[in-house]
């Protein structure tokens, strides 16, 4: 368990698998990860638990005050020769959302990540009408590194993906201040 000061991240729990059902049938909630018109199964859902991958690290993220499930994340595409890794998250609770918790469990990905197991890059990637969670990733550290111009198709209209990375003496110098 890893601990911040609202929040804290813990593995995935069998539990957890029906609110991750909710989330990623909602459409308001998977837009922002490219689908508008989610449709998983409650298999599905149990399957992706279900299969660790060896190159992933997959958290909840949970509210310290009455232990509400709220989100999950995850260190994924993890390659060690190269030390990089590629951060997911998603708040599916939606009465959280705009109130810090996203960039407080971001945090605590890059120090897993950094300090943790030393790594050098952190990348994600987001549609470009993602503007909360931009703004999010921002104050997290991470820097626009380009975009892929109409990478995605989302309700009708195809949008640019902005890629965005943190690096190692990045992250260590924001903390240092």
């Amino acid at each position: 368990m890893i601990t911040g000061e609202r929040i804290y991240l813990r593995a995935w729990e069998k539990t957890d698998v029906e609110s991750f059902y909710r989330w990623f049938n909602d459409p308001e909630v998977t837009i922002y990860l490219g689908n508008a018109y989610p449709a998983c199964s409650m298999d599905q859902e149990q399957h992706f638990y279900d299969q660790p991958r060896e190159t992933e690290q997959r958290y909840a993220i949970v509210l310290k005050a009455g232990d509400v499930l709220i989100g999950n994340c995850s260190l994924h595409f993890i390659d060690q020769k190269n030390r990089s890794a590629e951060l997911g998250i998603v708040i599916g609770e939606k009465a959280y959302w705009n109130q810090g918790y996203g960039r407080e469990a971001i945090g605590l990905l890059l120090e897993i990540g950094f300090e943790g197991m030393g790594l050098e890059r952190m990348a994600l990637r987001h549609a470009a009408f993602n503007e909360r969670g931009h703004h999010c990733y921002v104050a997290a550290g991470f820097v626009e590194e380009g975009r892929a111009r109409n990478a995605q198709f989302i309700k009708g209209a195809f949008h640019d993906t902005v890629l965005m990375s943190v690096l190692a003496q990045e992250y260590f110098a924001r903390k240092g201040r």
